[in-house]
């Protein structure tokens, strides 16, 4: 029998795993107060241990990372960063947009707070000229809790460039500045902006040749 005073308690913890086939570890906390001995357990399950370092392995260790994603989408089909994750390395790594898509879209609908998904579905969506379902996609990110306005106010400035709109891409990619809390981001903005007015440039010189050709003709 252990004897504890009134005004002093210990806690001790212990780490536990459960059996394998439950694919989860616990952390069990025993404390010992003068009224009694009251358990909780608490934890975290191997697979988002094995999403952790599958997280941190990307992109160092592809061959790895995936094995380990595999693993944890068979542990929890509804695990939403490990489709994310997934979907990175179809269309990064493996060029496959199609499948990378089906991920993605499997994340929003696990979890639309899942914020990284949004950054990273509307730029491959605008990489591919699918600029309409690109603004869906901004546009959802916008109405999420947390979200990165910078990061969607520069995705919608390289969305209207794609457009050839390049006022209104300049107007957002100043907004991207606003929101920023970075001065590389900052910086990274002024290349976009000198990017599209040398564009604007370019297309005032083209207009001053046809005209030219037109009064020549």
């Amino acid at each position: 029998m252990c004897q504890i005073s009134c005004n002093a308690f210990k806690t001790l913890q212990v780490s536990l795993f459960k059996n394998r086939n439950t694919r989860s570890g616990t952390t069990t906390i025993i404390t010992i107060k003068p009224t009694g001995i009251k358990t909780i357990t608490m934890g975290i399950n191997t697979y988002e241990v094995m999403y952790i370092q599958a997280r941190d392995n990307y992109p160092y260790n592809v061959d790895e990372c995936i094995e380990k994603l595999q693993y944890v989408i068979a542990a929890d089909d509804e695990h939403a960063g490990a489709h994310y994750l997934m979907g990175r390395i179809y269309e990064e790594q493996l060029e496959d947009y199609k499948q990378a898509e089906y991920y993605y879209r499997m994340t929003l609908y696990l979890n639309r707070e899942h914020l990284p998904v949004y950054y990273q579905y509307a730029n491959m969506l605008i990489l591919r000229n699918r600029l309409d379902e690109a603004l869906v996609i901004i546009n959802a990110g916008l109405k999420a809790s947390g979200a990165d306005i910078a990061q969607l106010a520069y995705l919608q400035g390289l969305l209207y460039e794609r457009y050839e709109m390049f006022s209104t891409a300049i107007g957002y990619y100043k907004d991207a500045q606003r929101s920023c809390l970075e001065t590389s981001y900052l910086n990274a903005m002024d290349d976009h902006i000198k990017r599209v007015k040398a564009k604007i440039a370019l297309n005032k010189k083209s207009k001053k040749k046809e005209s030219k050709k037109e009064k020549v003709s």
